[in-house]
C-alpha cells in the first residue's frame, strides 16, 4: 500500500550516511534546543495552542513535542503552521470553493501573471548571489539551479504558475526533497499535505525535524528539516490572513448580495401580473376556504435561484412565465373584478450602486484599478513620471509575496551547494546572499530603470561641474568628489560598488598577464607578489611571443 509502508529513510539506523542530512538540518538555527530550554516567557503561539498542553513550560525534557514545535515557531521559524490551526481543514475547502468564482479567478489570474513571468527560455527566475564569491561557485549556482528548476518540472509546463496560484488559495505549500542513495545530490521533489506536517527539535542533536501524520501509526514519518520545504502565506504573530483569497471573501460576498437583489427585482417584475376576484357569496365558509386553497395551489409559484451557476427555475421549470394570473374569491362581490398588478417598491434596476461594492473588491485585491478598466483601457507609460502610485504599491506587494514563495527554489539550491562545498554550511554571508532573480514583465521595467539611472547620471554630472572653485592658477576644481557623488546619489548598493571595483581589478590583472587561477586567488586576498604573470604578447607581431 503506497504511503503506508515502513520506508527506510535518513532517520533510520539502516542508512549509513544519515549524518549528512542531519548536519544540513541546522540551516542557521544553531542552539535551537538551548533557546527553547532557556526561555522562561510564554510565546504567542504557545499561549494560543500549546502552553495548557504542557504547563511545565520550557523545562520539559521532551524537547521534541508539540510544545517544543510551538516554542520553535515563536523563536525561529516565524511561519504559520497549518497543523496548529484546528479550523484549517474546513477553511481550505471554503477557500478552494470560493476561488472558482469568476471574479476571484480573474483576480488570481492577474496576480499570478504579474508574479510569474516567463522569458524566451521558459524560466521565470534564475539563481542569484549578492556578494563576493569565487567565480567557480558563482558559475555552479546557475547549473545547480537549472537542475532544481527541471526537477520541479517548472520548465516543461505551467506547474510553477499553478503552484503559486495554489499557494495564494490554500496559504501553505510543502514538498519533500528527495536525495540519491548516498545523499549527495537532490534528484527530485514530492508535494506533501501541509496539514500533515509538524516541526520540532530533536532531543539528542538539537536539529530541526518534521513529523508527518504524527500519532497515526504506520503513517507517521520523521524527516530532517533538510528534507522538507514548507512555506506559509502569513507569518506567525502577525495580523495577516491565512491565505490571499481570504481577504477577498467579505468584499465579494457583499458584491454578490447586491447583484442578487438586482436580479431578484428584475425577475419578479419582468412578468405581467393580473388579479381576478371571484364572488363566492353563495358558498359556505368551509367551501369558500376550499376554493381559495385550490386557487392557491394552482397559482402558487416557487422561484429558485442558484447562486453558483446563475440558473433560475420557477416551480422546478427552467423557464419563467411571461404573464401571471391570480384568481381570488370574494364573498361580498356581485361581479368579477379584473385589474393589473404593478411592481411597487424601490427601483433596484439602477446598477450604479454596484460600482461601490465592485471597487471594494478591487481595493481588497491590491490590484490597480486600471487593470480592470475594460472600456477605457490602460496603457504603459515609458517614463518614470508616468507610473501611477497604485502600480508602485502593487509592484511592492508582488515583491513581498515573491520573497516568500522563492523558498521552494532557494532552500534546495542552498542545500545542494552545501553538499557540493561543505565549507559553505557555516558561511552565514553565503546563506544570506543566496536568492533568485525574478524575470520582470518584459521591457517596461528595464526602460524605467534605465530612465531613472539616466536622470541620476545627469544630476551627478551637474553637481560635479556646476559646483566648483578656482585655485591660485585659475584652474577649476570640483567642490564635490566624484566618487562620493556616485555613492551618495548613484543608487548603487554596497555590493554593486564592490562588484565594480572587483571587475576593474580583474581587468587590470588580465592586462598585466596573470592567469585566471591566479587572478581568483588575488581577488580573494592573496598577495599579488606571490604570483608571476605570463609574458605579454606584442600586438604588433600579430600576437606572437618574441621572448623580448
Amino acid at each position: 500500500m503506497a504511503g503506508f509502508t515502513n520506508r527506510k529513510g535518513p532517520l533510520t539506523n539502516d542508512n549509513p550516511v544519515r549524518k549528512i542530512l542531519k548536519d544540513l538540518s541546522n540551516l542557521g538555527m544553531a542552539y535551537d534546543d538551548m533557546i527553547i530550554r532557556n526561555s522562561r516567557a510564554i510565546g504567542f503561539t504557545e499561549n494560543q495552542y500549546g502552553y495548557t498542553m504542557n504547563p511545565s513550560g520550557s523545562d520539559s525534557d521532551d524537547i521534541y513535542s508539540p510544545f517544543a514545535a510551538m516554542s520553535l515557531t515563536d523563536t525561529k521559524m516565524k511561519k504559520n503552521i497549518a497543523f496548529f490551526d484546528r479550523q484549517y481543514k474546513q477553511k481550505v475547502i471554503k477557500y478552494r470553493t470560493f476561488a472558482v468564482q469568476d471574479e476571484i479567478e480573474e483576480i488570481l489570474d492577474v496576480l499570478c501573471d504579474e508574479a510569474i513571468v516567463f522569458d524566451e527560455s521558459n524560466y521565470c527566475a534564475y539563481g542569484h548571489f549578492t556578494g563576493q564569491i569565487t567565480a567557480s561557485v558563482e558559475e555552479e549556482i546557475g547549473d545547480v539551479y537549472n537542475n532544481i528548476y527541471n526537477y520541479f518540472g517548472f520548465n516543461d509546463a505551467l506547474s510553477i504558475w499553478n503552484y503559486f496560484r495554489k499557494w495564494l488559495v490554500d496559504g501553505f505549500l510543502a514538498f519533500e526533497i528527495i536525495y540519491n542513495d548516498k545523499q549527495t545530490e537532490i534528484i527530485g521533489f514530492k508535494e506533501l499535505d501541509p496539514q500533515s506536517l509538524v516541526h520540532g527539535v530533536d532531543t539528542e542533536t538539537g536539529k530541526v525535524k518534521w513529523v508527518q501524520y504524527k500519532g497515526q501509526g504506520v503513517k507517521e514519518k520523521t524527516l530532517w528539516d533538510s528534507q522538507i520545504i514548507y512555506i506559509s502565506y502569513s507569518q506567525v504573530n502577525s495580523p495577516q490572513r491565512t491565505s490571499y483569497v481570504e481577504r477577498l471573501i467579505r468584499a465579494f460576498n457583499m458584491l454578490r448580495i447586491m447583484e442578487h437583489t438586482r436580479i431578484i427585482w428584475a425577475v419578479t417584475n419582468a412578468s405581467f401580473k393580473t388579479k381576478f376576484v371571484i364572488p363566492v357569496g353563495g358558498k359556505s365558509k368551509t367551501r369558500a376556504k376550499q376554493s381559495l386553497a385550490q386557487l392557491m395551489n394552482s397559482y402558487r409559484e416557487v422561484v429558485d435561484f442558484d447562486f453558483d451557476s446563475g440558473e433560475m427555475s420557477t416551480n422546478g421549470k427552467p423557464m419563467m412565465p411571461f404573464n401571471k394570473e391570480y384568481w381570488l374569491p370574494s364573498k361580498d362581490g356581485e361581479q368579477p373584478e379584473i385589474e393589473n398588478v404593478g411592481g411597487d417598491g424601490p427601483d433596484l434596476g439602477d446598477t450604479e450602486s454596484l460600482k461601490y461594492f465592485a471597487d471594494r473588491l478591487k481595493l481588497a485585491s491590491k490590484i490597480p484599478f486600471s487593470r480592470f478598466d475594460r472600456e477605457g483601457g490602460s496603457t504603459w507609460e515609458l517614463e518614470a513620471s508616468g507610473m501611477m502610485r497604485d502600480e508602485i504599491k502593487f509592484a511592492k506587494f508582488i515583491d513581498r509575496i515573491r520573497s516568500i514563495f522563492q523558498e521552494i527554489m532557494v532552500k534546495p539550491l542552498y542545500l545542494q551547494l552545501c553538499l557540493n562545498h561543505p565549507e559553505l554550511k557555516n558561511d552565514v554571508a553565503f546563506k544570506a546572499g543566496l536568492g533568485v532573480k525574478w524575470v520582470k514583465d518584459n521591457v517596461f521595467e528595464e526602460l524605467k530603470e534605465m530612465e531613472l539611472m539616466s536622470k541620476r547620471v545627469d544630476f551627478i554630472g551637474n553637481m560635479k561641474t556646476q559646483l566648483s572653485t578656482m585655485d591660485e592658477n585659475m584652474t577649476e576644481i570640483p567642490y564635490f568628489d566624484l566618487g562620493w557623488l556616485i555613492k551618495r546619489y548613484g543608487g548603487f548598493t554596497h555590493d554593486d560598488i564592490k562588484a565594480n571595483e572587483r571587475a576593474k581589478k580583474r581587468a587590470e590583472l588580465e592586462k598585466d598577464g596573470f592567469v585566471e587561477d591566479d587572478i581568483e586567488k588575488i581577488l580573494l586576498g592573496a598577495d599579488k607578489k606571490d604570483f608571476k604573470p605570463e609574458k605579454k604578447k606584442d600586438d604588433a607581431t600579430g600576437g606572437l611571443d618574441l621572448g623580448i
